[in-house]
């Protein structure tokens, strides 16, 4: 048995939570605490027939994890740490068998645990994620990977030297809605380049953290990274950004922000998010042959396709539409992720969909976008 010194960072996923930055130590001080690594590995345990999870983090994404995966096969919502005692009453609630923790500590310090889901405030992922690491367990971590390039880097380095799996909770990579669009843009039918868009606004009141510019950094980061990490992968590496932000809200972080895109051949994403005030959403991808629009259009779909399909609609310049359509078979982008975690873990696929290597261009994408907009200056997108 070896042993390693670990710090308590504090982290919660509760409103009104203290600031990420150096306590006081009657509020929350640096704990060091000897504990045991386990031994064990996944496969130790079986794990091409189970899967014994562990869950940081219990409030609303948490358990949305959780649902997803207790409804995966060859998966057990195991046990669940939060420093919340309401979230962890509703989770223990919910997972009668579960074991529940306090502290991800005492999570980590369990050997029967053979995977991590790490679903706290995104301040708060590159210190867990990697007393996961260290424990020597995979792990997936919600998005954003993390609130800064460096930080990113830094998670890196050590499931490089502990050489254990990082995947980053990018689900929309496994949505088959998004995934017709990409279908959609990869086979030239809107031609080259191509122009996405996407406009959303609405006041955001989930909890106050995601608007804490330390914490969870705002919609240019935690909302629209699903679209930088799309559009990574539709497009490739991003290259450049040009963006301006308003504030409407007294929030630290921004909240209104719009930026573009800037990829290879010329393809462009443009955003406009606001969670400063209610407003239209709008979302399209043009293309030089024709535009895509998600939904039926001015078609009707036959009747025998029930509610087995999901639609886009293509149109050309002479307004002449046709629906793109793709099967549902009832599983959510969040099953399917699950489903991808397990197989990663156990070995039936050699290759994520979402690793952390990749993951850290969407936070970089988010980076320059705040850097464009403070400065008024195009950015080159660096990780």
């Amino acid at each position: 048995m070896r042993w390693v010194i670990t710090a308590d960072p504090r982290a919660t996923n509760i409103p009104n939570l203290p600031r990420p930055t150096a306590p006081r130590r009657a509020h929350c001080p640096i704990m060091v605490r000897l504990r045991p690594t386990p031994r064990t590995t996944p496969q130790d345990h079986g794990v091409s027939h189970m899967l014994n999870i562990g869950f940081i983090g219990l409030g609303g994404m948490g358990l949305y994890q959780c649902d997803a995966f207790n409804d995966t096969r060859g998966l057990k919502v195991f046990a669940g740490a939060d420093l919340a005692a309401a979230s962890r009453k509703k989770f223990a609630a919910q997972y009668p068998t579960a074991r529940v923790h306090q502290d991800h500590h005492d999570l980590l310090a369990d050997t029967d645990v053979d995977a991590v889901v790490v679903a706290t405030p995104s301040a708060f992922h590159k210190p867990q994620v990697i007393d996961v690491m260290r424990s020597g367990r995979p792990v997936m971590t919600e998005k954003p990977m993390a609130l800064k390039v460096t930080d990113c880097h830094r998670m890196l380095d050590v499931a490089a030297k502990t050489k254990q799996k990082l995947m980053v909770a990018h689900c929309r990579r496994y949505d088959p809605d998004w995934g017709a669009m990409a279908k959609v843009v990869a086979d030239g039918t809107l031609g080259r380049p191509i122009l996405w868009r996407h406009m959303m606004a609405t006041v955001f009141r989930v909890a106050p953290w995601f608007l804490d510019k330390k914490i969870g950094g705002g919609p240019m980061i935690d909302g629209a990274v699903h679209n930088h990490d799309f559009a990574n992968l539709m497009f490739g590496k991003p290259e450049a950004v040009q963006a301006g932000s308003i504030k409407l809200s007294k929030s630290s972080a921004v909240d209104t922000a719009t930026a573009i895109v800037h990829y290879p051949r010329g393809n462009q994403m443009m955003l406009s998010w606001s969670w400063g005030a209610h407003g239209s959403n709008a979302f399209d991808v043009l293309g030089p042959r024709a535009g895509l629009t998600n939904g039926t259009g001015q078609l009707t779909p036959p009747k025998s396709d029930g509610d087995r399909y999901g639609y886009w609609c293509v149109t050309d310049d002479n307004r002449r539409q046709r629906l793109i359509k793709y099967r549902r078979d009832g599983k959510s982008m969040y099953h399917r992720q699950a489903e991808h975690f397990r197989d990663w873990i156990n070995g039936k696929v050699k290759r994520c969909n979402t690793p952390g290597t990749t993951a850290i261009q969407a936070v970089a994408v988010a980076e320059a976008i705040f850097k464009s907009a403070e400065k008024g200056t195009t950015q080159k997108v660096k990780w």
